[in-house]
């Protein structure tokens, strides 16, 4: 098996996004795979530089968890968001989310997401086939995910519908 390992992926056309991309996305993924999507937007440029720094300290808790098979995250500091997409064994995640960088992220980081006039959208579900491109994962997350509104929750969360 082959070492997964952070890859960054420039876009030509646009000097304040970037997608890095954490192991491949064509891997035998296991039937009750769950996929995670996090999406922090309508952040103002200091709050996509800070959610990005503390994103780096989560990204090496990664590095130490052999049960994530693949990660997508996404940001555009012109356009103000974030975006999380990760792929996890089943009954994996809830251990990663729960302890190191990101439990530390989510107590004292909180306001990065809630605060302001900031959206947060939060979205997990059952892997059904395909692992979702950071584009798709935006959608979906905008779509079915839990979204906050200034830290006020606005709508929970509900299971994507996918047409076969």
């Amino acid at each position: 098996m082959q070492e997964k390992e952070f890859v960054t992926h420039r876009n030509p056309d646009s000097k304040y996004e970037g997608l890095i991309t954490y192991g491949n996305r064509d891997i035998e993924v296991p039937k009750n795979a769950l996929i995670s999507i996090t999406l922090g937007d309508k952040f103002p440029v200091w709050k996509t530089i800070v959610n990005g720094i503390v994103s780096q300290f989560v990204m090496k808790q990664m590095k130490k968890s052999p049960r994530l098979l693949y990660a997508e995250m996404k940001g555009n500091v012109k356009e103000g968001y974030g975006l999380t997409m990760t792929v996890w064994e089943p009954k994996s995640m809830k251990q990663f989310r729960d302890n190191g960088a990101h439990k530390f992220a989510m107590r004292f980081f909180s306001w990065v997401f809630y605060g302001g006039k900031t959206h947060a959208y939060f979205l997990s579900y059952k892997y059904n086939g395909s692992i979702p491109t950071s584009d798709e994962a935006y959608d979906l997350v905008k779509e079915y995910g839990r979204f906050y509104d200034g830290g006020k929750l606005i709508r929970h969360s509900r299971p994507p519908i996918f047409n076969e």
